[in-house]
């Protein structure tokens, strides 16, 4: 069986994070192994509270599930500052797992800062160089970009900036575009554009996880940066057409076949 091991932050309403990659990574009937980088306490209505896991804890959990399991795949989530980002960013070069698939989490869909000032740098210079794919949004593209990002035009010249940071190649959700609904994925030589209708639903938090789980799972199975991606789109615009009202405000995406 494939094992898929996910590096992020507890979700306690359960519709993102490690809670939605276990969803995913089991529903693709992989085998969902877990390092929590941060505990939130979060519902429907927002992220009240986050608590920090200590970096070395990180790395112990770590340590523990790769020497025992050596999974075929790993993904990050939220992983809050540069003391997290440091010591996964180290262990996983130590490990050198076969791929890597980087979300960059930086808000909830709340808007919730996820990942703190000091660990953007971080990010991009210790861990996009060992990642096979990194997968941010709008905002998260402009951030590591450092380039205004609102249309597929300026979703390919920030891909081609992150690309410059190490990454092997760039996926560029485009949920939130006001005009249609495109990704783009480039992989160092070409661009790729997926596009599709735009899923009327309000019920899409944890959709980018979905996205990034379901991406480290099916590279894992073998196919392609570009075939991955396809799946996982279509993987998580499913898991949003099946969205549900959880609590008393807009709900989470519901992974499944």
């Amino acid at each position: 069986m494939v094992k898929v091991l996910t590096i992020a932050g507890s979700d306690s309403s359960g519709g993102a994070g490690i809670q939605a990659d276990i969803k995913t990574i089991f529903a693709l009937k992989a085998y969902p192994i877990t390092v929590i980088c941060a505990l939130t306490a979060q519902s429907s209505m927002g992220v009240d509270s986050i608590l920090e896991v200590p970096p070395d804890f990180v790395v112990a959990q770590m340590e523990s599930v790769i020497s025992d399991m050596s999974p075929q795949a790993a993904k990050t989530g939220m992983l809050l500052n540069a003391g997290v980002l440091v010591a996964v960013a180290t262990a996983l070069g130590r490990y050198r797992l076969p791929l890597l698939v980087v979300d960059p989490v930086m808000l909830s869909s709340t808007g919730r800062v996820l990942l703190e000032s000091d660990g953007i740098a971080v990010m991009r210079e210790q861990l996009l160089p060992l990642a096979t794919v990194v997968t941010p949004n709008l905002h998260e593209a402009e951030v590591l970009s450092g380039q205004e990002v609102s249309n597929v035009e300026e979703m390919v010249a920030a891909a081609r900036r992150i690309k410059e940071f190490g990454p092997a190649n760039v996926i560029i959700t485009g949920g939130h575009l006001k005009d249609g609904c495109v990704d783009i994925v480039y992989t160092g030589k070409e661009v790729y554009q997926l596009g599709g209708p735009r899923i009327e639903s309000e019920h899409t938090h944890g959709s980018g996880c979905v996205f990034s789980s379901a991406l480290a799972v099916f590279l894992a199975m073998g196919n392609s940066v570009v075939k991955g991606a396809e799946m996982a789109r279509d993987f998580t615009r499913r898991a949003i057409s099946k969205g549900l009202s959880v609590g008393k405000r807009p709900g989470a995406v519901q992974p499944q076949i």
